[in-house]
């Protein structure tokens, strides 16, 4: 059996799989066992002025030799786990900075030991129960695989580009289809949830099935720049008037979107979507909340320039009702307790194996919510 440092190509096995790795059946992914490293972008908001930025202080360098833990005789080193973590980063990486990577990396890095001590323990297990993998399966594997490749490319292509063999792919499938096996063993994927049961979270937790007052509008936007001088602000506000006089007349509002408006919104015929207070500058927001439904509203200008708003729709702030719910909150609560299922097991796999960690990465406490939030619609 290859090391555990073989995780690395691991990685691209569930890039393709797009859900058969570490599967845990009906969407089962365990927050404590195998929490995914989180993506950071260029796009991630700067902190408020004044604010300090919401991130971990600076890990000091390590040794790349280094092991930060050994499950069973099994090693995982700093070199091993960082180059897990670029990996999983994939482009990102590159825009995240070298300044922020190094606040972050130690967040990262103990991710990559949580990642690593659950998966070895499940591998010493499925090697331990002799779970075997039939032909059958690898077909159906592999046959899904294909399905979730990208339009025009071939599972050939994407092995080339991440620089793994169909025998190397076939080698991770059997293992990861071995663990699938195990821990759909130990954690029932028909698990059932009791309308009971939902009733009974939905009425003590009503509070956070809470929706704000929200609307659905769209805008045509004459965009003002800084650089504007007066002649040119007046001409870009006498365009704007001209097209609410258009609209108020009975205009097509999509189509003169479409081709007037600056904002990218005009793709889809100035659609902003549905949104609450605090998601749009305070003139539009003021304007949007005040306005009638379906009526060409005023000429607004906020520091963005000109805009014409539409309301579309607006939803009064409420509670979503149990029916409204009731899916949701099922699956959810399906997946808890699969989750806690899946811990017992795992907490009897670590009480049963020899886990050394090195200082400063031993396990986190567990997270084990239910996110009950969902957009205004």
């Amino acid at each position: 059996m290859k090391s555990q440092t073989e995780w690395m190509k691991f990685s691209m096995t569930a890039l393709l799989c797009g859900g058969l790795v570490v599967a845990m059946g009906a969407g089962c992914k365990p927050k404590q066992a195998v929490p995914a490293t989180p993506v950071v972008t260029a796009n991630t908001p700067a902190p408020a002025p004044g604010t300090a930025p919401e991130t971990a202080p600076a890990v000091p360098a390590l040794d790349p030799a280094m092991v930060l833990v050994t499950v069973a005789g099994e090693k995982l080193t700093v070199a091993e786990a960082d180059k897990q973590i670029l990996a999983m980063l994939g482009p990102q990486a590159a825009q995240i900075g070298e300044e922020r990577m190094a606040s972050l990396m130690g967040r990262f890095r103990q991710q990559a030991v949580d990642r690593f001590v659950v998966r070895a323990l499940l591998v010493k297990e499925t090697d331990r129960r002799q779970i075997k993998v039939s032909e059958a399966e690898m077909d159906l594997a592999l046959s899904t695989i294909k399905k979730r490749l990208p339009e025009g490319m071939t599972l050939e292509d994407a092995l080339q580009k991440e620089g793994l063999s169909m025998g190397e792919l076939k080698t991770n499938l059997v293992g990861e289809l071995r663990i699938k096996q195990l821990v759909e063993s130990e954690v029932p994927t028909n698990t059932v949830v009791s309308d009971e049961e939902v009733a009974k979270f939905y009425e003590a937790q009503k509070e956070q099935f809470a929706t704000p007052e929200s609307v659905e509008a769209r805008h045509i936007l004459v965009k003002v720049e800084s650089t504007d001088d007066e002649k040119t602000k007046t001409g870009k506000k006498a365009k704007i008037e001209a097209l609410h006089k258009q609209l108020v007349e009975g205009a097509d509002f999509e189509k003169l979107a479409k081709e007037n408006s600056d904002c990218p919104s005009k793709e889809r015929g100035g659609n902003l979507g549905t949104f609450a207070r605090g998601n749009m500058v305070k003139a539009f927001e003021d304007a949007a909340f005040s306005q009638p439904t379906n009526a060409i509203g005023p000429v607004v200008e906020t520091m963005f320039g000109y805009h014409i708003i539409q309301v579309l729709n607006k939803k009064p702030a409420g509670v979503s009702s149990l029916a409204e719910v009731k899916e949701r909150l099922s699956d959810s609560l399906r997946q808890r307790k699969q989750m806690e299922n899946f811990d017992v097991f795992l907490k009897k796999l670590k009480a049963d194996a020899k886990i050394d960690y090195a200082a400063g990465f031993e396990p986190q406490p567990p997270m084990m919510d239910i996110p009950m939030s969902q957009p205004a619609e």
